[in-house]
């Protein structure tokens, strides 16, 4: 479901706050390649639907953001990820490494069985602490790198990969939830 319908189907329900301030609605979204356009667009488009979401029904949004794809969040959980990859398949060789798996496929990885199973074994809090530090680090290493950074209606992200935002949307859940 998109962000707009989404907040079309929960704008009107209460809504918890933090610190006096309505909590956000919170979208994960990837991006397979900046370079393609139908993907670029794709990518664009969701963030214009949480923007007039965020007009239309005056919530707001955060966006877990990560390139080439989710993989590479996931693949934070147990192992730095701070290199640049070709193409989203690249990740598979570290998920079957990391992860310790024979994989043919992304999409086998992406069955709903066995990202269970791999949520279940490898996903921890440690874990996800963990994967927000790693994840902080790319984001660093990129501002120190002078990559690219594009600003689209107010989300600022490094097209060049890698480069992921989710970490931002656990922080906030963090917060929420009064993890330490």
């Amino acid at each position: 479901m998109g962000p707009l319908e989404y907040a079309k189907r929960n704008a009107y329900k209460p809504v918890e706050s933090l610190k006096n301030k309505a909590l956000p609605y919170i979208h994960i979204q990837d991006i397979e390649n900046y370079y393609d356009d139908f993907q670029r667009s794709k990518f664009f488009g969701i963030i214009d639907e949480m923007r007039e979401a965020e007009k239309k029904f005056n919530v707001s949004y955060e966006l877990g953001y990560s390139n080439y794809s989710f993989e590479l969040w996931m693949l934070l959980h147990v192992s730095d990820m701070n290199y640049a990859i070709h193409d989203r398949e690249s990740y598979l060789k570290p998920i079957n490494e990391f992860f310790h798996r024979k994989f043919s496929d992304l999409n086998e990885f992406k069955s709903h069985d066995e990202f269970q199973k791999i949520l279940e074994e490898f996903v921890t809090l440690d874990s996800v602490k963990l994967a927000v530090r790693r994840a902080e680090k790319i984001v660093q290493d990129n501002n120190r790198n002078k990559k690219v950074k594009e600003n689209y209606k107010g989300f600022a992200f490094f097209h060049d990969n890698p480069d992921v935002t989710v970490h931002e949307v656990v922080r906030l859940i963090f917060e929420v939830c009064g993890v330490k």
